[in-house]
């Protein structure tokens, strides 16, 4: 095999199969990130408000545990199968919202149905591209295949707002769920990996993380700081009266631009370090907009948030993968996209409060020090490293 991005695979189709399983990924959050509407569909068929909070927020209780679970599941079945199983229920419960929207009980039973689904996909769709990779660029091809989600976030509304407000939600599910059908069909492509284990229901193979415990931690809390994007960050900008344009464009052209550039040369320094300077410049990020009154600050905050995350998670997904081959991976990544998940799809609620009581500069900050804190436990954590190598670290 040649030298170079060859030897970067584990054979010559798994190059193939990485750039299949992009496209596919990039078509299954175009779909997903319809979610974006949801509240205004609904609100559409004059759905009371808090019936809107409830199907919202039942998503994320099912995404938790089905992601757990599938640590087990893909142990028996594969991750790729588990994959295809997971696609197929979130686009059947998508779509079938074009019947459900108008009644509040038949509409939360889509959203739990979609919240299993996406739980099903997202640690096997993490896993089994990991399996393509050999270590040579590890970090920087996985880095390049979790860009594709936000990347289709970044798509996926404005796609989905001209749709619902040129044809109404008449079409919407239905032209929308069409991007997620083509990216299973893709999914057929893919080869199955070796099945390694068939562990029982709770086997997150918890031995083979000794020393990695930190990481679980810090996930939880990017998690949290991201869910805040999409949670709240669009009335905080609103209430500056800027474009929200101006932080979610910089933060994902920031992303992009760091996993295609820094993150190979990033890679190479301690992962305890990167992920603290990570955290850092997501929580400054959060500064920037807290106290900024213009769209320059905004754009600023954007930048800095969108290039610490994009080294958080790939470099925090292959520490967890580290020294697992590749069948005993699907339990610790189930567990670890598990803590990601719950910050993400759980913290919302509690930092509600937090804008209840201080406003969105009071939230933004006090995820900031959250992050902060997390970045101090990191140095700390690589500084001891440092000093007794042969110490195991939490």
């Amino acid at each position: 095999m040649k030298a170079g991005i060859e030897g970067s695979f584990i054979d010559s189709r798994a190059r193939f199969e990485y750039s299949v399983l992009c496209l596919a990924t990039f078509l299954i959050f175009f779909t997903n990130a319809h979610a974006a509407l949801l509240a205004a569909v609904f609100q559409s068929h004059e759905m009371p408000l808090d019936q809107v909070g409830v199907i919202l927020s039942s998503y994320g209780v099912p995404v938790v545990v089905f992601t757990l679970l599938t640590g087990a599941i893909a142990g028996r079945i594969g991750t790729l199968m588990t994959l295809k199983i997971g696609l197929a229920v979130m686009i059947m419960s998508f779509v079938s919202l074009h019947w459900t929207a108008h009644d509040f009980h038949a509409a939360l039973i889509s959203r739990i149905c979609q919240g299993i689904g996406y739980g099903f996909l997202f640690a096997p769709l993490m896993t089994y591209v990991q399996s393509r990779l050999t270590q040579q660029r590890f970090v920087y091809l996985f880095g390049i295949f979790s860009s594709m989600a936000p990347l289709a976030q970044a798509f996926g509304p404005p796609w989905a707002d001209y749709v619902f407000f040129t044809f109404g939600d008449r079409y919407l599910f239905i032209i929308g769920v069409v991007p997620a059908m083509i990216g299973w069909v893709l999914l057929f492509w893919l080869r199955p990996e070796v099945i390694a284990s068939k562990g029982s229901v709770f086997d997150f193979r918890i031995a083979s993380l000794s020393g990695k415990g930190i990481a679980f931690l810090t996930i939880f809390v990017a998690g949290s700081m991201f869910g805040f994007l999409a949670s709240f960050m669009a009335g905080a900008i609103h209430e500056k009266s800027v474009a929200i344009g101006w932080f979610f464009v910089a933060s994902t052209a920031a992303m992009f631009t760091t996993r295609f550039i820094g993150l190979g040369y990033f890679a190479q320094f301690e992962r305890r370090l990167i992920v603290a300077l990570g955290l850092c410049s997501m929580g400054v990020g959060f500064i920037c907009v807290a106290f900024g009154s213009v769209s320059l600050h905004v754009g600023l905050g954007g930048l800095l948030f969108g290039a610490g995350y994009s080294v958080v998670y790939p470099v925090l997904s292959a520490w967890i993968s580290d020294g697992l081959i590749t069948g005993e991976r699907s339990g610790p990544q189930a567990l670890f996209n598990g803590a990601f998940n719950a910050g993400l799809l759980l913290m919302p609620l509690p930092v509600s409060y937090l804008v209840g009581w201080f406003g969105y500069s009071g939230a933004l900050i006090g995820l900031s020090l959250f992050g902060w804190v997390m970045a101090a436990l990191l140095l700390f954590a690589s500084h001891r490293r440092n000093q007794v190598p042969s110490a195991s670290s939490f």
